[in-house]
């Protein structure tokens, strides 16, 4: 099977027409059906003799079944999915060996890219119920959550906001990390040995009686 990636795409595959309301039933029809007339002798269907005989088809004439051809073409995929190239070698040498035309070949890549949009699909909701589980934790926690929850919540995001990177609030959004308990309670801890009294955002000047975040990591001005 070939290997898809996919940045996550919508089903194309149509909807059934809907079925069209009827104004009558076998049960409630409009008017009473009437009685088909007798039908006579005039009335009874011959055979056309006019009608020209189906040709029979000849020995050998039967169509051949197609087979691959010498060279595959470039297989429709969903917008934004790719296939990979090695994969793509393979998956041709694959349909070549078992002599698939180039429709029959582009339902397997069909059927692969469903798949993988369905995985796609069932992994972003998966994260994104786990992330809520673990925010659910955090609120419900003895000692952070509670009537805790909000000073807890805003230390631990000005220890974030000034130590962290772009990249890293990114990365915790992204992963739903910044949910978990575990590294929740890390930043917590963090925030509560750099006391709201020591405690200086980067780049600001440290007042009287303020240590500067160099000397609260290093223990003096840092080098």
């Amino acid at each position: 099977m070939t290997d898809v990636t996919a940045a996550p795409a919508q089903d194309t595959t149509a909807a059934p027409a809907a079925a069209t309301q009827s104004d009558t039933t076998v049960l409630t029809p409009s008017a009473p059906a009437a009685d088909p007339a007798p039908a006579t002798a005039d009335a009874v269907a011959k055979p056309d003799d006019t009608k020209p005989a189906e040709a029979k088809p000849k020995e050998g004439d039967a169509a051949k079944p197609e087979g691959a051809p010498e060279a595959y073409t470039d297989f429709t995929l969903p917008e934004g999915m790719e296939l990979d190239a090695d994969v793509l070698g393979e998956f041709t040498a694959f349909a070549k060996e078992l002599n698939l035309p180039q429709d029959k070949a582009q339902k397997i890549v069909d059927f692969q890219t469903k798949l993988a949009t369905k995985q796609a699909e069932e992994y972003q909701a998966a994260a994104l119920k786990q992330g809520q589980e673990w925010a659910t934790a955090v609120k419900n926690d003895p000692e952070l959550g509670g009537a805790n929850y909000d000073k807890s919540v805003a230390s631990a995001v000005k220890v974030i906001q000034a130590f962290g990177s772009p990249e890293l609030r990114q990365l915790l959004t992204d992963s739903g990390l910044g949910n978990n308990p575990a590294m929740f309670k890390f930043v917590h801890r963090i925030s509560q040995a750099i006391s709201e009294d020591k405690f200086v955002l980067p780049g600001s000047q440290s007042s009287t009686g303020r240590k500067s975040n160099e000397e609260v990591f290093y223990g003096g001005s840092k080098s």
